[in-house]
């Protein structure tokens, strides 16, 4: 396979990066972009205790992780919850698949619109020694505001009777990391045959394969990444991606905003529906956001 790579459009958000658990945080925006963890802090809103309490060590530790498991993009997460319920007969672990209709609904009435993990009730926990405690928020996925390794280390703690509910006075404040979201089109060569391409920060969101409208593969992608900025810059959040049926037609859209189509040729092509074709860039989309800020 022979990839001949030409960048056509860029969309460059660069911003600090000051996120606490789910409140805003002062952010710079080049042009009508916004940044990865503008994006978490657009999700939802912390459920910690504004004054913290312990998790006593002699009862159970009630887990709850509301997760899309369906996607397959939370495995680490999930198997690490799934281990810390098989390691202790104390944690007693719900999860929660937003994926389904079911369990999108249960999300959704629970009062949440993005991937959150409750300990005892508190998404927002203190852990850590004595002179080193930290303040972490369980909400997005791992990287934007917390690490895996946070995660086992507030389970183990709260079994421990070390960990607290909310927000330990004078402890640290865990911050997101600094990140870019870059987004772009591009044209490449597969198998001889030129391909559109849009890219968020090296990862391919969708690929067109197929003319479309009388648009080729590139113009696809021009203008499917040209949409995604225009998402970007309103109140868009990645849990908004979906696949619609509107009158036959599959589309990809963000919330309201159509962002492309998924065509019945390309489908065909790739052995599948349209319907699969449009849930597998929903699925891409959202790992390539959720990858967007380093782990911390």
């Amino acid at each position: 396979m022979r990839l001949t790579t030409c960048i056509c459009l860029a969309i460059l958000t660069t911003v600090s990066l000051s996120a606490v658990g789910c409140q805003n945080s002062a952010t710079q925006v080049a042009g009508d972009s916004v940044s990865a963890v503008e994006l978490a802090s657009r999700e939802t809103a912390p459920n910690g205790s504004a004054e913290a309490q312990p998790v006593a060590s002699d009862k159970p530790v009630k887990l709850k992780g509301y997760i899309n498991v369906s996607s397959g993009c939370q495995v680490p997460t999930v198997e690490l919850l799934e281990k810390s319920a098989r390691d202790s007969e104390r944690v007693e672990l719900e999860l929660i698949d937003f994926g389904t209709p079911d369990g999108s609904r249960r999300w959704r009435n629970d009062g949440f619109s993005c991937m959150t993990i409750l300990i005892d009730g508190s998404d927002t926990v203190t852990f850590g020694k004595e002179n080193d405690r930290k303040i972490v928020t369980f909400s997005f996925p791992p990287g934007f505001k917390w690490a895996l390794t946070d995660l086992e280390a507030c389970i183990k703690e709260a079994l421990a009777g070390t960990l607290y509910a909310g927000s330990e006075p004078g402890a640290l404040k865990l911050e997101a990391p600094t990140t870019t979201i870059r987004v772009t089109s591009r044209q490449v060569t597969i198998e001889g045959k030129a391909v559109g391409e849009v890219v968020v920060n090296g990862a391919v969101g969708i690929r067109f394969r197929t003319r479309y409208n009388d648009l080729p593969p590139l113009q696809r992608a021009e203008r499917s990444a040209a949409r995604l900025k225009r998402a970007l810059a309103s109140e868009f959040t990645p849990s908004q991606l979906r696949a619609v049926d509107r009158d036959g037609v599959i589309l990809l859209a963000a919330g309201d905003k159509v962002i492309c189509t998924a065509d019945e040729v390309q489908a065909d092509l790739q052995g599948t529906t349209a319907k699969k074709l449009a849930l597998g860039w929903v699925g891409a989309l959202k790992k390539a956001f959720a990858a967007a800020a380093p782990p911390g």
